[in-house]
């Protein structure tokens, strides 16, 4: 399952006899290709275009060569014979066996086709899902009975359901009547306690990003005033569904909501991207100075537009991107041919500890930012 500490850990992995690093992005969302035979073809045309000259943006030795062919080998073998898509939407494989590389990772969202050449595995695609979706818990509750998920880029996990026996409502009348309403709102007042406390246990352990709350609106004043403050810091949406919805239903609820608050977010972000490049003032724009601040590590996030791509160059003794410069302007070596800097920015950003958001093209503020623009740190 996709997680940060997952990307964490591919981050991380070493590859001390720089053998190439396969790293695989496969859409196999049943919607687009139905039979497995469909998106195998897709991966075929990349696999055999992974062995044409140039594909690959470094010099091999023999030995890294016949290490490449295996992996791509390998890679097809498993797809074609042993991968069952079972529900995934999209997968991320990751291959560089002769340094005990091997991660397969099926997902609930659907993503682009690619194939990347590397030493290093090239995570900037599982960065920005996680980063876009974030982890969301989802409290549904009535007068008795609560049910807690987690909903993470298109998949639902349920987590618990607390179940009360709350005495009813009467209408008989008198000091009976009020005294049994008295009890009766106690006994309410205590689940939506309980019900807020295994939320805020499940946050203690999983640190979620988000949470929404599917509550009926005359009780939802009861809930919010016993809800932890570190539960409200990060309540996104309130909503009203039955307590026995299916988490099919759930989740479809729960997704649609989070992409309006993704498009709503992204909008903002894009409305002041224009102003705030005219007034010179925490944004860059352009492929040239968007890469020199990656390359003096002040940008926390890269706004690309979707489809932008370039060749440029990379050293791979330094780090360093450029545009254009054969020789690296930071260490003199020579700078490797790369097919697409636009994709060598999102991994460097990724590597920074930076966000990277991937956004629809046509917006005048990315029009004038050269389609591609940074937000600085400092």
């Amino acid at each position: 399952m996709l997680s940060r500490e997952v990307v964490s850990s591919l981050q991380d992995f070493s590859n001390d006899r720089d053998m190439p690093v396969v790293s695989l992005y496969l859409d196999i969302d049943g919607a687009r290709y139905p039979s497995r035979v469909q998106y195998e073809t897709e991966l075929n045309v990349m696999l055999k275009n992974a062995r044409k000259p140039g594909y690959v943006p470094m010099e091999l030795t023999r030995e890294q060569t016949n290490s490449l062919d295996g992996e791509l080998d390998a890679i097809g073998q498993y797809i074609s014979m042993d991968f069952r898509r079972s529900g995934a939407r999209g997968l991320a494989l990751f291959s560089c066996q002769t340094a005990g590389l091997w991660r397969v990772i099926p997902l609930a969202v659907p993503v682009e086709n690619r194939l990347l050449i590397d030493r290093q595995p090239r995570i900037a695609p599982l960065s920005e899902i996680i980063d876009r979706h974030g982890h969301i818990c989802v409290l549904i509750t009535n007068k008795e009975t609560a049910r807690i998920f987690q909903v993470f880029a298109g998949s639902i996990t349920e987590y618990t359901e607390i179940l009360d026996s709350v005495p009813q409502h009467h209408d008989q009348g008198g000091w009976e009547q009020a005294k049994l309403q008295r009890w009766h709102e106690l006994e309410v007042r205590e689940h939506l306690k309980r019900a807020s406390d295994a939320t805020l246990d499940i946050f203690k352990q999983e640190n979620f990003h988000r949470l929404m709350v599917g509550i009926a609106d005359e009780l939802w004043p009861e809930l919010e005033r016993v809800l932890h403050p570190y539960l409200r810091e990060r309540l996104a949406e309130r909503f009203s569904i039955d307590i026995n919805a299916s988490a099919d239903d759930i989740l479809k609820k729960v997704s649609a909501l989070d992409q309006e608050r993704i498009q709503r977010e992204e909008q903002e972000l894009l409305d002041s991207l224009g102003p705030e490049m005219t007034a010179g003032k925490n944004f860059v724009g352009g492929l040239d100075d968007t890469l020199a601040v990656l390359n003096q590590r002040r940008a926390d996030m890269l706004i690309v537009e979707s489809g932008y791509a370039e060749p440029g160059r990379r050293c791979h003794a330094c780090h360093t991107l450029s545009f254009s410069e054969e020789t690296c302007p930071s260490c003199d070596m020579d700078a490797t041919l790369s097919p697409d800097i636009v994709d060598d920015a999102r991994e460097t950003a990724i590597r920074q500890g930076a966000t990277v958001k991937t956004v629809e093209p046509g917006h005048p503020a990315m029009q004038q930012a050269g389609r591609i623009a940074a937000r600085l740190r400092y």
